[in-house]
């Protein structure tokens, strides 16, 4: 059986050369919303323009309409633009409000050289700096110990006004003012199936502490919890650095979540601050190399409990798994599982229906030494085993996010290569898992 491949992103659809970091929803209208990394003057992470773009289904994935700018950000070179990078969305039915996360950061800023703090004061106001002298920006106003300082202006998109004259932009290298050069985890809505955004909100406040540096989003998908003691609430994944040394990484992951349909968010604790490495405890604020985990998925399993799986640098080169009965305040169980290779690759899950029971849908680059091989995974007991493999992908894989569209179907976009030029989406059923 031939997959039929459609291209989603790509440069005849946009702006940019380069596309990366899938994510995929489907609200209760059927209609399907794609996002990814428009990616400006390289494919590399940031330090690069990155902002945020979708496009929309409301045939099932036959037909994708004109791509949309979610979020903007500003330069004209990689070293000197701001980033939106990696985008993760969860659609919230009892609301029909799309929600996405992302990780900013100013120009020449990223995940090796954040530096720790928020950004923020206590109320969510950004921290804008004239070298040493610190302001903060409230309401599109500057203010300077508690005094508003009128001979600054400042526009949505960052740019500055001294006194009348342009002052550069506070995200770049030019702006009189800057922001504070670390990453922010900033959150956008939509409540008409994708069509518009809302002016994105900076949570640093909310889900980061100032001993971390980098912040940033799972990336793929987050989930709304359907049963138990936590229904309804809202769940994102997220990861973070607690190191500042250049080209130095201790990064644990978590997830975030709200019960109040979004309008605010806490943070969980990472499963690095429970496991150990042999007997001994880890401390998730100093890390070894191999003790690392980062990107991560997560599914709900009976009864409400949640399990995250999760990129990781162990020489296992396996996912691994934890477990959550509080709602993903805190985690156990931590494990490798020996059916899913890994090569320190994002990986994605969702769950499912086969013939009226669950079924937890897995998809990474399944191959231990290179991104490559894409096989998707069947298991009937909440990705403890796997039942049915398939490799819907020969080659090159990165990248991938899964939507389920019912009917048995399963809806996949994913980075074909390494270019990051393109990203697919094809459409594979539960009974073409199981052949073979």
């Amino acid at each position: 059986m031939a997959l039929n491949v459609q291209t989603v992103f790509a440069k005849q659809f946009g702006r940019a050369d380069n596309y990366r970091i899938p994510s995929v929803i489907r609200t209760k209208a059927g209609t399907l919303v794609a996002a990814a990394d428009e990616r400006f003057y390289t494919a590399r992470d940031n330090p690069n323009r990155i902002d945020k773009v979708v496009r929309r289904s409301t045939d099932n994935g036959e037909t994708w309409g004109e791509q949309i700018v979610v979020c903007e950000e500003v330069g004209v070179s990689k070293n000197d633009a701001s980033a939106a990078i990696d985008p993760c969305m969860l659609y919230d039915e009892s609301t029909d409000t799309i929600f996405m996360i992302y990780s900013h950061t100013p120009s020449g800023i990223g995940i090796l050289n954040s530096k720790k703090g928020t950004g923020q004061d206590k109320d969510g106001n950004l921290y804008l700096y004239e070298g040493k002298k610190k302001y903060t920006l409230k309401n599109g106003k500057v203010y300077y110990d508690g005094l508003e300082d009128k001979d600054y202006k400042i526009a949505d998109n960052g740019d500055i006004l001294y006194k009348g004259e342009p002052a550069g932009n506070y995200k770049l290298s030019n702006g009189k003012l800057k922001e504070l050069a670390t990453s922010y985890l900033y959150i956008t809505s939509s409540s008409d199936d994708g069509l518009t955004w809302t002016k994105p909100v900076n949570l640093n406040y909310q889900v980061k502490e100032n001993y971390m540096s980098f912040i940033g989003a799972g990336p793929g998908v987050g989930i709304v919890v359907k049963e138990g003691k936590y229904k309804g609430r809202l769940i994102f994944p997220i990861y973070y650095n607690t190191k500042q040394t250049f080209a130095v990484l201790m990064l644990s992951n978590t997830v975030i979540y709200s019960d109040d349909h979004g309008k605010t968010w806490q943070r969980g604790i990472s499963p690095n601050q429970t496991r150990k490495n042999g007997i001994f405890p880890i401390n998730h604020k100093f890390l070894m190399p191999t003790d690392m985990i980062t990107e991560s998925q997560l599914i709900e399993c009976e009864n409400g409990t949640l399990k995250l799986f999760m990129r990781n640098h162990s020489p296992k080169k396996l996912i691994a798994t934890a477990v959550s009965d509080d709602g993903g305040v805190t985690w156990h169980d931590y494990k490798h599982n020996k059916q899913l290779p890994q090569c320190i690759c994002q990986c994605c899950v969702i769950n499912g229906e086969d013939n009226g029971k669950p079924v937890t849908i897995f998809l990474n680059a399944a191959d231990k030494s290179a991104r490559r091989n894409g096989v998707i995974r069947l298991s009937y007991d909440y990705g403890e085993t796997f039942q049915y493999s398939k490799l819907i992908k020969e080659g090159e894989f990165v990248y991938s996010c899964m939507v389920w569209l019912g009917n048995g179907e399963i809806g996949v976009l994913y980075e074909e290569n390494t270019k990051h030029e393109e990203i697919q989406f094809v459409k594979v059923t539960l009974d073409y898992i199981k052949q073979n």
